[in-house]
């Protein structure tokens, strides 16, 4: 499954898209991932699971866009495909937000500062 090329590893997409699936589905933390798949460390599965993301909502939002086109204007004036892009764009940001949110819940335990503003606090 490996192969080597200038040093870095090359990974078979059915590999990536294993470990992102397992990962997404919360059987092991992103070292554990890399001990059981015998990958170089924990930043690997991270790359695994971005890809993942990336390449399915690719996929996903180009196999709707393909049968919207097929289809006519919704009653309301909106075509599907508009509703679609606008439900894939809110998805993305869901997902960006969570992301921000445990990158400061762990930046806060790690360096045991607090990073959040305060509400009520004085400017």
């Amino acid at each position: 499954m490996k192969q080597i090329k200038n040093g870095n590893r090359r990974y078979s997409k059915t590999l990536k898209r294993k470990v992102a699936q397992d990962y997404l589905a919360g059987k092991f933390s992103y070292s554990v991932g890399a001990e059981v798949y015998g990958l170089r460390n924990g930043g690997v599965v991270k790359e695994f699971v971005k890809w993942y993301v990336k390449t399915e909502q690719s996929e996903r939002m180009a196999s709707d866009i393909e049968k919207e086109l097929l289809s006519e204007n919704s009653d309301d004036g909106y075509s599907q495909l508009d509703v679609k892009a606008l439900e894939a764009e809110l998805v993305a940001a869901r997902l960006k937000i969570s992301g921000l949110k445990t990158l400061i819940e762990v930046a806060e335990k790690e360096l045991e500062i607090d990073i959040r503003k305060k509400s009520g606090t004085k400017q």
